[in-house]
């Protein structure tokens, strides 16, 4: 476990970064005589140390590993203040991350952005405000809800070792799909698929002559596909809107992005529903029991919840309350085929990953994956702090 302090500068942005062709990676491993795996990138946002959020996010934290990809490295940046750094740093070395072995190479890097934001509130009441409407934080998402939105300011220059344009552009080229998911977003797939679906929506797009997206989402932040390398564009998108003379509610990281997207053309792409399935989207906030009946294929379970439904996805009698406090689900049809079944057989799966403890989760995400005759890769941890 390493600890190392990062001073950050805005002045690495540099040109448009093209797609590598099939061409390309193959010239990469002409000349470096050795496969060039792809890295998939995996965002966590965290602020404060309240116990249930820790928890919640340790629930999604198992699930991400469990379902590392079989084909990809696999680095897990988790945006972090002050208190949640510490709590991570707790949980990582009770449970001896450093100590596992993966498949691939795997890489958790905490970015304890605690000095920088101050000068990120600043950037946004700027972006957000005029001199008529200084308000602009959204106190429903809290400052961690920003995190997404300025991520790449810290993600891309460790990853590209802050050598500013000079980054390999095979390292850039998986920055343009890193995945934010919400602490409460549960893998229940392997994230070989979603790797491979980003691919696909960055294909077509190129073949039809149009500019890669920005993002790839379904109208949730919750769970979203970023061009790391091209987010400072958003964010001069974001003061050519209206968005200054809105109300705080209308100022939050999704209604940022929404507005975003309604002011300009081909920005982003839809994520498919395999990879998009929300308790508050498609009705199921209504019918959860419904989830089993439409959907065949499913990669992720987001659980988004209103105060009432409790402190975090498992408060209040786990994933069963959505078919509970619903009228339109009979919570009392426990029997094959029923709606309490229907729920559990889907939504409840998520379930999984809060009963497994981390030993197990470790082993099953890392050694149980290990190929026959193939090195090994230890985990790698690393405790970076930003100084602003």
């Amino acid at each position: 476990m390493s600890t190392q302090v990062f001073f950050w500068s805005p002045d690495w942005w540099g040109p448009e970064i093209p797609l590598l062709s099939e061409s390309d990676l193959g010239g990469i491993r002409d000349s470096e005589k050795k496969p060039v795996r792809r890295t998939l990138h995996v965002i966590h946002c965290l602020s404060g140390n309240d116990p249930s959020f820790i928890e919640e996010w340790e629930i999604g934290m198992k699930s991400v590993l469990v379902n590392a990809p079989l084909d990809s490295n696999l680095h897990i940046h988790l945006i972090a203040d002050n208190n949640a750094a510490k709590e991570i740093d707790y949980i990582a070395s009770k449970n001896k991350w450093s100590e596992s072995v993966w498949r691939n190479e795997m890489e958790i890097i905490v970015h304890n952005v605690e000095d920088m934001v101050p000068s990120w509130k600043a950037f946004l009441t700027n972006a957000l405000t005029n001199e008529s409407n200084r308000d602009w934080m959204d106190e429903r998402v809290t400052i961690g809800g920003y995190f997404r939105l300025l991520a790449h300011r810290v993600v891309v220059p460790y990853e590209c070792k802050n050598s500013g344009t000079s980054c390999p552009d095979v390292v850039k080229r998986d920055l343009q799909e890193a995945v934010y998911m919400d602490v409460d977003a549960i893998i229940i797939a392997n994230l070989n698929h979603l790797r491979y679906t980003s691919d696909e929506i960055l294909r077509k797009a190129k073949e039809e002559g149009r500019q890669s997206p920005l993002w790839i989402w379904q109208q949730n932040s919750g769970f979203i596909v970023l061009d790391l390398t091209r987010m400072e564009e958003m964010w001069e998108m974001v003061v050519k809107t209206p968005i200054a003379n809105k109300g705080p509610k209308d100022k939050g990281d999704q209604s940022i992005l929404s507005m975003v997207e309604q002011h300009n053309m081909n920005v982003t792409a839809k994520m498919p529903f395999t990879w998009s399935t929300h308790t508050g989207h498609d009705g199921f906030r209504r019918g959860p029991q419904q989830l089993i009946k439409t959907r065949n294929e499913v990669g992720m379970l987001h659980f988004t919840m209103p105060e009432s439904f409790g402190k975090n996805f498992m408060d209040q009698g786990g994933t069963d309350k959505w078919c509970v406090k619903s009228p339109r689900c009979n919570h009392t049809d426990i029997a094959p085929g029923g709606d309490m079944h229907n729920v559990r057989s889907s939504w409840g799966l998520a379930e999984y990953y809060s009963k497994l403890n981390w030993e197990w989760a470790l082993f099953q995400g890392g050694t149980s994956r290990l190929r026959p005759g193939e090195d090994e890769h230890a985990l790698k941890y690393v405790n970076k702090v930003y100084v602003g």
